[in-house]
């Protein structure tokens, strides 16, 4: 269901992942304006992270981010 908005992001330690990410809702973080504070899964702390555009990121950030998803909700 929630596939189609998985989303590559990027913590503010600079830790890259995949997360859920619906426009005008939060269902793992708070949102501050274009950004999230929620618990980052590769470095294990809180943190806010900001979502990769697809279209200016490098594969290896895209690799990066695809091979680690936060908790999934259903």
């Amino acid at each position: 269901m929630f596939k189609r908005f998985d989303r590559p992001v990027r913590c503010s330690a600079g830790h890259l992942f995949t997360t859920i990410w619906i426009p005008g809702v939060s269902l793992k973080g708070a949102r501050l304006g274009n950004r999230r504070y929620q618990r980052c899964p590769v470095g294990h702390h809180w943190a806010t992270v900001a979502r990769l555009d697809r279209d200016t990121a490098s594969a290896e950030d895209l690799a990066a981010a695809a091979a680690v998803h936060d908790i999934h909700i259903f």
